[in-house]
């Protein structure tokens, strides 16, 4: 088990634009902001989306591609290092206008509305790495 303490830093709330893919916009508010490890929330719809999910056996994604605008009912997740970089980790319960409900690792989507919090963590660093068990890129020790 991992266990860092941390602290708490800012707390920024964001409107995203319109049309842009809500994983990239999140992304670039990590960088222009400086945030390397951080909480986030968001709520709203996406025009579409593409939704991940991890087949353990295999240990390689599969992809759900939803074509239709969906209610982004959560979306969590939060931010780490990978290749030094700001990488953004979400999983997100999207509902479609018959209110089935859709779920999964967030690759991407199309921000029809969106609004976000995010909250700055201190006092540590997260780097991704990968992991031989599992095959995904997990916290990694310091």
């Amino acid at each position: 088990m991992l266990i860092r303490d941390c602290r708490q830093g800012r707390c920024l709330v964001a409107r995203l634009d319109h049309g842009t893919d809500i994983i990239g916009q999140i992304t670039d508010l990590a960088v222009e902001k400086g945030i390397k490890t951080g909480f986030l929330s968001v709520i709203g719809a996406l025009s579409r989306a593409e939704l991940g999910y991890y087949d353990q056996v295999s240990q390689k994604y599969g992809k759900i591609q939803i074509e239709e605008p969906v209610e982004l009912v959560s979306c969590l997740g939060n931010i780490s290092l990978r290749n030094g970089e700001p990488f953004v980790h979400a999983h997100a319960a999207l509902s479609d206008r018959a209110g089935r409900l859709y779920g999964g690792h967030l690759n991407s989507g199309i921000v029809f509305a969106a609004e976000l919090f995010m909250q700055e963590l201190l006092g540590l660093n997260l780097e991704r790495v990968p992991d031989s068990i599992t095959g995904l890129n997990l916290w990694g020790e310091e």
